[in-house]
């Protein structure tokens, strides 16, 4: 026997059954409609759910993408130091972090060969792809730390190796401590503010990512 019930948000009639025309949607679209609307129900028949679903989605996207272009503006001001202890940071070691990036080279046995190519074009394309291997790693170092809670980095080591054999793949792998520093201010009043900010944003992207959604 079908079970009745009623929308909390129009009042329609729902039915349970397959075959029922009414039905309430999933508690994940639920949860998100309730996200992005004042008005909030525990739950929506197809009915209305439906409508209020796909705006909610959109903003859902839309606000995603916004915070990650803000977030990669501002993920630079995460701090991150060789040394152990920096002199007056009072702080909270929170966890290890690491990262890794791999590029291919296409030419790391001809640069190693000769001596000249130290002065030469193989010289400057090489370098460029060390320091855009270091630059990913540094970024992934700090978007851990702050899911970590953490707003500085210290003790961070960066290393280099040749992988994958005559493919000429180069691997840049980088480590270091995540801490929660608490004398923020020691950093500047500009880059401390922006330091808050950017916890907030990451808080907030965080929260969101955790729903999954189909983007298209």
């Amino acid at each position: 026997m079908a079970v009745q019930e009623i929308c909390p948000k129009c009042n329609v009639e729902v039915k349970s059954g397959w075959i029922a025309s009414e039905k309430f949607i999933s508690n994940e679209k639920t949860i998100i409609i309730n996200e992005f609307n004042d008005e909030t129900y525990d739950t929506y028949c197809n009915k209305c759910g439906d409508s209020l679903y796909e705006p909610a989605r959109l903003k859902l996207i839309s606000e995603r993408k916004e915070l990650f272009t803000h977030l990669e503006s501002l993920i630079s001001n995460v701090p991150v130091v060789s040394i152990h202890s920096p002199m007056n940071w009072d702080y909270e070691i929170l966890e290890l972090v690491t990262s890794q990036s791999t590029t291919g080279t296409g030419f790391i046995s001809e640069f190693t060969s000769s001596f000249a190519d130290i002065f030469g074009t193989q010289s400057g394309q090489y370098n460029k792809k060390l320091k855009s291997g270091e630059t990913r790693c540094i970024t992934q170092l700090r978007k851990q730390a702050l899911d970590l809670g953490a707003n500085a980095i210290i003790a961070t080591d960066i290393d280099y190796a040749e992988v994958g054999g005559l493919k000429g793949m180069l691997m840049v792998c980088m480590s270091g401590t995540a801490i929660k520093l608490k004398n923020v201010e020691i950093l500047g009043v500009e880059k401390s503010e922006q330091m808050n900010e950017l916890i907030s944003l990451n808080k907030r992207l965080l929260h969101l990512t955790k729903y999954t959604i189909n983007e298209f």
